[in-house]
């Protein structure tokens, strides 16, 4: 619909220029945009991939038949200088020339359409320019707060190493104190002689 509109502005600006076609209140090309090209025209563009570009042509050729022989014999909302469009002459031939033009107007639109990107391309392309929100500065104090607040975490967990440290150094002592208790009780053994006698072994000697 905004391809028609686009399109039937550009067409109306030249047929006003070049005095195509004249009409008899200004308001009436505004209509003619809106609804021929727009509603109409855009419409039929609409339905080219469901039933192919000839049939769209034949439909917008019958209305473009209809509305200028409406325009002509009952409308008469503008009118041709001289019965005359460009180098055709006779109402008869410009009518068919017309409705010949309304025919590739839902054409035109549908391969503009096709042409330009679509509506996921337009979003990324929106994103990818979208300005950055400007982070917000912290205040100095909340920054201070922070970083104390992880400097005591990190104070308790190094207490927490050192009292595991301090826990296995204990532990090391009694370890090595029990291992020298063991040595020096068999420092003291008779040279040859077991460590530990097997209970009645007196008795034997």
């Amino acid at each position: 619909m905004l391809i028609g509109i686009v399109l039937g502005a550009a067409v109306e600006f030249g047929a006003w220029t070049l005095r195509l076609w004249v009409y008899r209140q200004p308001q009436t090309a505004v209509l003619n945009v809106v609804l021929m090209f727009g509603v109409l025209m855009g419409g039929l563009a609409s339905m080219v991939p469901v039933i192919g570009v000839l049939p769209v042509y034949g439909l917008g050729f019958a209305v473009g038949l209809f509305y200028e022989m409406l325009n002509l014999r009952v409308l008469q909302w503008w009118e041709f200088p001289g019965e005359r469009l460009a180098f055709v002459r006779g109402h008869t031939a410009i009518v068919l020339a017309l409705a010949v033009a309304w025919g590739a107007v839902p054409v035109f639109i549908a391969s503009a359409q096709a042409a330009l990107p679509g509506p996921r391309v337009l979003l990324d392309v929106a994103k990818r320019v979208e300005p950055r929100p400007e982070r917000t500065k912290v205040p100095i104090k909340v920054r201070l707060e922070r970083i104390n607040e992880k400097e005591r975490r990190l104070l308790e967990k190094i207490e927490a190493v050192q009292e595991r440290e301090r826990d296995l150094q204990n532990r090391l002592a009694e370890v090595r104190a029990h291992k020298q208790m063991l040595l020096d009780r068999r420092a003291v053994s008779r040279p040859g002689q077991p460590e530990a006698t097997p209970t009645g072994s007196w008795l034997l000697r």
